[in-house]
């Protein structure tokens, strides 16, 4: 009977001990939901205080800076449409001169020919070979 009573004085230490692990264990939740409270809290704070007023900051420049591309799209846009258009304008205008230009061209150099041709007056008639040396 005497190892009966020593199996109990055992058992009754295990439960024991059992039951302050158990509490501890419970202790120790308690403390941490406490401080994934207190922590979750602090995030918040700093989220609210710091974080917000940052982001829309951000946001506004980011917005800006939109802004401010679509505006340089449209005017690279509107430049590159006046290229175009000088472009074409300065080609037209070339065409033109060189249209109403030709037929005085062509009569000066006729009249220089004709000078030429009266002022050598026959002189220094040599084949084109020889004057060119070959």
């Amino acid at each position: 009977m005497e190892s009966l009573s020593t199996t109990n004085m055992w058992l009754g230490i295990l439960a024991v001990v059992s039951l302050l692990e158990f509490l501890m264990i419970v202790g120790a939740g308690l403390f941490a939901y406490k401080m994934y409270n207190q922590v979750m809290s602090t995030v918040e704070t700093i989220e609210r205080v710091h974080v917000a007023p940052l982001r829309a900051r951000v946001d506004g420049i980011l917005d800006e800076v939109q802004t401010v591309t679509e505006k340089v799209k449209h005017a690279q846009e509107s430049v590159s449409d006046v290229f175009r258009q000088v472009t074409g304008t300065g080609t037209m205008v070339a065409d033109t001169v060189r249209t109403k230009a030709w037929p005085i061209f062509g009569v000066i150099q006729g009249l220089r020919t004709v000078a030429n041709t009266m002022m050598k007056n026959g002189k220094n008639d040599r084949p084109p070979a020889a004057r060119y040396g070959t």
